[in-house]
């Protein structure tokens, strides 16, 4: 049965194939008996009243309709059913158990009005009982049919509360997440400006008291070793919670910075874009959110020129100059430039990640053709405190 009921077509079929046998067997002309066989006329016009069964899930009130003016065709053409119009009763079923009552009811009394009408005007033998049997029978098929309507209604009910329950869970889960996040990053803010500040002041107290109390300088940076020692454990202890439970190996390695530059130009070369890379000037060392920051535009930038430059090749200049690093990614032109995108990627993310450090940076059409995008990072100043803002 589960194997049926998993292929209504099948079921459809074998059901219509039922009533057509049915049908069938059971014709005679009006006023005989089983006996007395129609012609193939009407034992075709029998077997006819079974097909839109075929279709009865998918059209319940044109199959319901259908079928009714075939069999009433059936009656007024003389022939008559010995054993029952199953046929309508199903369609009926089917239509009661899928539409609510205001919907249901037009078509089945349109049915019960043309199938009294036609059993009358074909002269049927025992006009009486037959409407009778057949007022009961639509009865009995209207009170099955709605109440596997409503018994399927409170099964989707069912169905939809559990799953807005579950939709409203996963958000409390969420919103949970957000909110511990939140709390978790207040604390990391708090826990690394303390300690920062501590070792910033003990820093400069080490500095300038290097010459003429050594005691006191070597007291200082003691305190800026457990100071850092106790700001490590925090973050390992802080940062633990925000891990994923389950992580592959090598998952967590260290950031990318500008020394990795030939090997993102080199993949992006062997993904079929032509890029070189040049570096001007004096290299010097910077930090590493700085040069995660170059690294990502550079990244970015390169990427867009393979989304939107088609088969155009790319410069990566790396200029050290006096005042700052210089990043420029110029492509040879051949498509539209991109588009920032608002959810935090793109352009504006690009713009975001250089503001952090203090950066700009120009995105825009070169002339002759072409797209370029210049970041220009400041160098860090080394006369600056590291607990200044």
């Amino acid at each position: 049965m589960r194997g049926v009921r998993a292929r209504p077509v099948l079921l459809d079929s074998a059901l219509a194939l039922a009533v057509a046998a049915l049908m069938v067997a059971g014709a005679a002309v009006r006023g005989g008996d089983l006996g007395d066989r129609p012609g193939a006329a009407g034992l075709a016009l029998a077997a006819a009243g079974a097909v839109p069964l075929l279709v009865r899930r998918r059209y319940p009130i044109g199959s319901l309709l259908v079928i009714v003016a075939l069999t009433c065709a059936f009656y007024l053409y003389g022939f008559r059913t010995t054993l029952g119009a199953p046929g309508i009763l199903i369609a009926a079923y089917t239509v009661w158990a899928r539409y609510p009552v205001r919907q249901a009811w037009p078509p089945t009394v349109i049915a019960v009005v043309a199938y009294e009408t036609a059993m009358i005007a074909g002269r049927a033998s025992h006009p009486i009982p037959d409407t009778v049997l057949a007022l009961l029978q639509a009865s009995a098929t209207v009170l099955i049919g709605h109440s596997v309507y409503i018994r399927a209604n409170r099964l989707r009910e069912t169905a939809e509360r559990a799953e807005r329950a579950e939709r409203e869970i996963e958000l409390e889960a969420q919103q949970a997440v957000v909110e511990e996040r939140i709390r978790i990053a207040r604390e990391l803010h708090d826990v690394v400006s303390h300690h920062l500040a501590v070792i910033s002041v003990q820093a400069n107290l080490a500095r300038y008291v290097f010459e003429s109390a050594p005691d006191t300088a070597r007291g200082a940076l003691d305190t800026i070793t457990g100071t850092t020692t106790e700001a490590l454990d925090e973050l390992r202890r802080l940062l633990s919670v925000l891990r994923p439970p389950r992580h592959e190996p090598g998952e967590y390695r260290p950031q990318p910075g500008l020394a990795d530059l030939p090997a993102l130009v080199g993949r992006l070369s062997d993904a079929g874009l032509t890029a070189h890379l040049r570096v001007t000037g004096t290299p010097r060392p910077l930090p590493p959110g700085q040069q995660l920051c170059a690294y990502r535009v550079a990244q970015e930038a390169l990427t867009n020129v393979i989304k939107h430059a088609g088969d155009a090749s790319a410069e990566l200049t790396l200029d050290y100059g006096d005042d700052g690093l210089r990043l420029l990614v110029i492509d040879s032109g051949g498509g539209a430039p991109p588009r920032a995108n608002h959810a935090g990627h793109g352009l504006v993310g690009m713009r975001e990640r250089a503001r952090m450090y203090g950066g700009v940076i120009e995105i825009g059409p070169r002339e002759p053709a072409g797209f370029g995008i210049e970041l220009t990072l400041p160098y860090p100043n080394p006369g600056r405190s590291a607990g200044e803002p």
